[in-house]
């Protein structure tokens, strides 16, 4: 698992993902959707008390193919959330891929710096127990701010009154939603479809998991994309470096409880070959002085593998449109190892 080297994770939060993001597509437009306010006098029916730590943005394309002066067509919808510390903005080459292929994208961010004081402490096992504890209950309280942005959306979406917002707001179709999330934007993604049937499928971009899904597993289609740094050793897990030791202890059980959840669930396991944790953000294509460094390496191939097979996923089980998924699992992609491939529960049973 990628988030071994938390070493690059905290680079990554230092060197700013979010400033280093590339330029936007033309073609995508973004637009700010306040948590307050949308329905004028109405709006004080719509849940509260979110507005001042969230920041929510949604991505969409310029112009909807078919759309003429009849009713805006509908849109599947992606909610996005990023990496500790970081922003949804550095995942630009992920979101313009899925708004061209006709979705429409939710970031979701926490606007609250104290909401990310305490990562887990790998200092000494105490330390490392009682602080990955605090970040499951942290999981699970940002992926209730994804439903409760969902459902601000849905209220606001007939009464919103901002002709920007609302125009994107009536774009989507609330019965077609997914959630995608890098790193720990992972975790919260798919605690949040483990939480919320309204979520009908979560993408992980190489994160641990947290929350009760890491060790509940998730009964809804589900795809973990992985980087390609080696599993720990057994040296590792017996290391006298504390650090070594606690990181490699997380990312054996992690390992361990995703491919048994899989077992018995199904879903999909992928690991983008030759790439390291900060190869699924834009800054491992934008920084010259990141890959000057051999830090973040340049990740083109990795950026494109993991729209092409998410993007296929997506469309499958959120979109509910026939995809190319199954031939691509069956591929031999050189730019991707397959751990587990079956197909989800709800799949089989139906």
């Amino acid at each position: 698992m990628g988030v071994l080297c938390l070493g690059a994770a905290l680079l990554a939060v230092g060197l700013g993902v979010a400033s280093l993001a590339r330029a936007g597509d033309p073609e995508v437009a973004v637009t700010l959707v306040p948590l307050s306010g949308l329905c004028g006098d109405k709006s004080a029916a719509l849940p509260s008390g979110v507005a001042g730590r969230l920041a929510v943005r949604a991505w969409y394309a310029k112009q909807v193919a078919g759309a003429g002066a009849g009713a805006m067509p509908r849109s599947p919808v992606i909610f996005f959330n990023a990496g500790w510390g970081g922003s949804v903005e550095g995942h630009m080459n992920q979101i313009d891929a899925l708004v061209h292929r006709g979705y429409v994208v939710i970031g979701v961010d926490q606007k609250d710096p104290e909401a990310y004081r305490q990562f887990v402490d790998f200092s000494g096992e105490e330390a490392f127990v009682r602080t990955r504890a605090a970040v499951n209950l942290k999981a699970g309280a940002f992926a209730k701010d994804n439903s409760i942005v969902l459902d601000i959306l849905r209220a606001a979406a007939p009464c919103a009154e901002d002709g920007d917002v609302a125009s994107v707001l009536r774009r989507l179709d609330f019965e077609r939603i997914g959630i995608m999330g890098y790193s720990f934007g992972g975790a919260v993604a798919a605690e949040t479809s483990r939480q919320d049937p309204r979520f009908k499928a979560a993408v992980n971009l190489d994160g641990w998991l947290f929350g009760d899904v890491s060790r509940l597993g998730l009964s809804r289609p589900f795809l973990e994309i992985s980087d390609d740094s080696p599993l720990p050793t057994a040296a590792d897990l017996n290391s006298s470096d504390t650090v070594l030791r606690m990181t490699s202890k997380l990312t054996d059980e992690d390992y361990t409880h995703v491919l048994a959840n899989m077992e018995r669930y199904g879903g999909y396991f992928l690991v983008m070959a030759g790439s390291r944790h900060q190869s699924f953000v834009d800054v491992s294509q934008r920084s010259f002085l990141a890959r000057l460094a051999s830090v973040l390496p340049s990740a083109r191939n990795t950026v494109a593998a993991v729209n092409t097979y998410a993007g296929a996923f997506l469309d499958q089980y959120v979109a509910g449109e026939n995809s190319d998924l199954g031939k691509l699992i069956a591929s031999r992609d050189s730019r991707v190892k397959i751990v587990f491939a079956k197909a989800p529960v709800m799949e089989v049973t139906q």
